[in-house]
């Protein structure tokens, strides 16, 4: 595993283990509930975190030649994009990765954690590890970008929410305890 993985792992690690500790903080209620007719619950982006996360493979197939040579600048656009103040619809492609009506926090934290259990083993050298339904094939290393990109892409909808839900300041305070392990670009 290169150094910038093991950098990007880290950083994937505090985020998630924030964002997690955040919604253990709130009464399940609040965990639950959607903040308008068709707005996903807090829970509901956990399971599409989950979901996202899922497709990064440690086995993935060896990547051609191509996908060598632009896996970062593909990433980098992604990340781009990711990186602007807009609601992103997701493809028709990316069914997959949206999350159910009714997840329960407890259970989706839990698959969150095997999920992740084995991103610190070595990935194969070379191979595809991140199939993405526009920007396509990404390797590790910046397949982990996507992924924090992705994360942090999500993280001014979980203030939304949290004011959304009537999160007023003491609320919201008591969610931002854990936020400080957020950290600046990797």
């Amino acid at each position: 595993m290169t150094p910038r993985a093991a950098r990007l792992l880290d950083v994937l690690d505090a985020h998630r283990a924030a964002f997690a500790a955040r919604l253990d903080a709130l009464p399940s209620a609040v965990v639950h509930a959607a903040p308008a007719p068709g707005a996903w619950s807090l829970a509901q982006l956990a399971e599409h975190f989950v979901r996202i996360d899922a497709g990064l493979t440690l086995t993935g197939p060896p990547a051609s030649a191509i996908v060598r040579a632009t896996s970062g600048a593909r990433r980098r656009a992604l990340a781009g994009v990711l990186s602007l103040p807009l609601r992103i619809p997701a493809p028709p492609s990316a069914a997959g990765v949206m999350p159910s009506a009714d997840p329960r926090w407890p259970e989706v934290r839990d698959r969150w954690d095997d999920v992740r259990a084995e991103w610190r083993s070595t990935p194969a050298e070379g191979a595809v590890a991140y199939r993405h339904p526009l920007a396509g094939p990404f390797l590790f290393d910046d397949a982990l970008a996507f992924l924090l990109a992705h994360h942090r892409h999500h993280d001014a909808q979980v203030e939304r929410t949290l004011a959304a839900l009537g999160g007023g300041p003491a609320l919201r305070s008591e969610a931002k305890k854990t936020r400080g392990t957020q950290v600046t670009a990797a």
